[in-house]
């Protein structure tokens, strides 16, 4: 491949990759085009992206946008998967897709500039997304004022039925008291 088109190729892959703060390496070697495509649709529901990327370009690229740290994951056949809500979203997409297609190995990501290994990659699916996180947060902070409210309001309640006993116990007894 000519130096021009080497660059070429570099300008083109620091423009998909700017603005992403997280990705993941595979190797799709041995992994056939069926599969790929499989894997691809899968991916692209999500809105992640699959990129087979030259090495040497990639880590021109990495330099550029920030990912510096990520281009020690480039050795063989790679390709990036970015994109998507999340990278925990995209890793569990992964993962469901590793079953099924044997040959497909998860060899690191790079999430938010930390550089972690493939078993940590892995793990990843485990965890709970943003909007799952999101949830059991919103859940925590509204756990002790739905208490709190319960608290305030149950005394109040016990007054208000206990003052409603009295009434109707002096209506009874005030029409047999006139007669």
């Amino acid at each position: 491949m000519s130096k021009r088109i080497k660059n070429l190729v570099a300008k083109e892959l620091e423009k998909r990759l700017d603005g992403t703060e997280s990705l993941v390496v595979i190797d799709y070697i041995g992994i056939s085009a069926n599969d790929v495509n499989k894997l691809r649709t899968g991916l692209r529901q999500k809105k992640v992206r699959l990129t087979v990327v030259p090495n040497s370009q990639a880590k021109r690229a990495f330099k550029t946008v920030g990912l510096g740290a990520a281009g020690s994951l480039l050795a063989g056949t790679n390709a990036l998967v970015y994109g998507g809500e999340s990278i925990v979203d995209l890793v569990k997409e992964l993962v469901s897709s590793k079953k099924d297609i044997q040959k497909l190995v998860i060899k690191g990501s790079l999430v938010e500039g930390q550089f972690l290994d493939a078993s940590a990659t892995e793990a990843l699916a485990k965890m709970p997304n943003k909007r799952e996180l999101k949830g059991q947060i919103v859940g925590q902070v509204l756990g002790p004022g739905r208490k709190l409210a319960g608290q305030v309001i149950g005394p109040g309640s016990n007054i208000a039925g206990i003052v409603k006993a009295v009434i109707e116990k002096r209506e009874k007894e005030t029409p047999a008291a006139a007669a």
